[in-house]
């Protein structure tokens, strides 16, 4: 979808966002308002931000970074999705108009991509995205378009086997990473670059579900419109809701929506029942009776998810410290620079953490890079190593796994209960 330069950039929001277009719903047709940010109200900031951006960009060493697209190719960042009109009003409102906050986001995100890009449908990642697949088989999807104009995605929990011994949460965070960028950040309009996700399938993993809510509210900015997580038994909902505000931030929690019935569900999404896939047809009893969660499992995964405060690994390490050179994949490193192209290194930039939701301060290194385990026998770690010292949890995120765990035993006692008087009274 992208070839030259010039049709990197997206163009501004126009006139189109007010405009009214009729969906069918069931056997009529309703005319319905296309969805219109309200983060256009920041664009008399536009010129500041941008000036801030280039102050605060020259400052890195190596000066400005550029928009690094996710197959690798790079372009500067005014030209970018993401320096558009469109694409700098969701980082002012995302830091409610603070010209300088919002200008320190955009930086960090372009030393973000150059550390996470190029990701490419090749192996695991290939496999985790492969349309040919059942719709059912597929962890990400598209669903349709909603009757206010957005693309609605599926991300399914697989009822506790989304993450298997085939696919760590480092791949299908990838994965994920790669079908927005494809689906929505790449997309060729305006409506077609926000989304509304429906999540399917019970949990999701503490460790990838912390990195993707990270993810989302770090660097994609202002693209998720609502969310709604289905079918969750009624018993369950506030609980449900419990593990949401542990995990995503207040801003994040006012998108989510957590419905146990079909119908509310649709309306949260804005999709008509017609549109469903077969295997989510029929309420909560029909895809219980289909799909036979193991309530087991579902509790174990819970379990340690709490017990790992959605740390793991794999996950903490990446995207790595320094920028992915472009070199080291046997691939030209191209920079293109108002449609001509030139080779140039990559410059060294400041490293910024992927943040958490349980806390959002950037990890703690031990000065001199000593390590805790060497540090008394007066050993350090190797030239260009740096150690991270053992966390001791505070008495507040003690407190936290101890909720978590009494969360979700409540979780699986309540839906085998559920479950047991349910089929009783059949």
């Amino acid at each position: 979808r992208v070839g030259s330069s010039n049709s990197v950039r997206h163009q501004s929001l126009g006139s189109h966002c007010c405009q009214r277009i009729p969906q069918s719903h069931g056997s009529s047709v309703c005319m319905m308002e296309q969805w219109a940010p309200s983060w256009t109200r920041h664009r008399p900031l536009l010129p500041a931000l941008r000036e801030e951006i280039f102050r605060q960009a020259s400052a890195l060493p190596g000066g400005a970074p550029p928009f690094r697209l996710h197959d690798g190719r790079e372009v500067p960042w005014p030209e970018s999705p993401n320096g558009s009109d469109e694409g700098l009003l969701r980082f002012l409102q995302a830091r409610s108009g603070a010209v300088e906050a919002a200008a320190a986001m955009f930086v960090k995100n372009l030393e973000w991509r150059r550390r996470a890009f190029p990701l490419r449908r090749e192996g695991r990642i290939a496999e985790l995205l492969d349309e040919s697949l059942p719709h059912k088989e597929r962890r990400f999807a598209k669903m349709g378009t909603s009757l206010d104009g957005l693309s609605v995605i599926k991300q399914d929990m697989m009822w506790a086997r989304f993450v298997t011994e085939r696919y760590s949460a480092l791949d299908c965070v990838k994965a994920y990473i790669l079908f927005l960028e494809e689906n929505v950040v790449m997309a060729p309009t305006f409506l077609e670059r926000q989304v509304v996700v429906l999540s399917y399938g019970g949990f999701c993993p503490a460790d990838w579900g912390r990195a993707f809510a990270a993810l989302l509210q770090d660097n994609y900015p202002e693209r998720l419109v609502r969310a709604v997580i289905w079918p969750v038994p009624g018993v369950l909902c506030k609980t449900v809701r419990t593990f949401c505000f542990i995990f995503a931030s207040k801003e994040l929690n006012t998108k989510i929506k957590i419905e146990a019935e079909e119908s509310e569900m649709l309306k949260g999404i804005g999709l008509t029942s017609s549109q469903l896939p077969e295997y989510m047809q029929g309420g909560l009893w029909a895809i219980v009776d289909r799909d036979k969660p193991d309530v087991e499992l579902l509790r174990r995964m819970v379990i340690d998810g709490f017990r790992s405060r959605g740390h793991s690994r794999d996950m903490d390490g990446w995207p790595p410290a320094a920028p992915v050179l472009l070199e080291a994949i046997n691939e030209p490193h191209v920079i293109v620079q108002r449609g001509q192209k030139s080779e140039k290194s990559v410059p060294q930039g400041m490293a910024s953490c992927w943040c958490g939701c349980l806390g959002r301060d950037p990890p703690r290194v031990l000065p001199q890079a000593v390590s805790p385990r060497l540090a008394d026998k007066g050993k350090c770690c190797p030239a260009g190593v740096t150690a991270q010292p053992n966390h001791r949890q505070t008495r507040s995120e003690i407190w936290q796994v101890a909720l978590g765990a009494l969360l979700a035993f409540l979780a699986a006692f309540l839906f085998a209960r559920w479950r047991l008087e349910a089929s009783t009274s059949r």
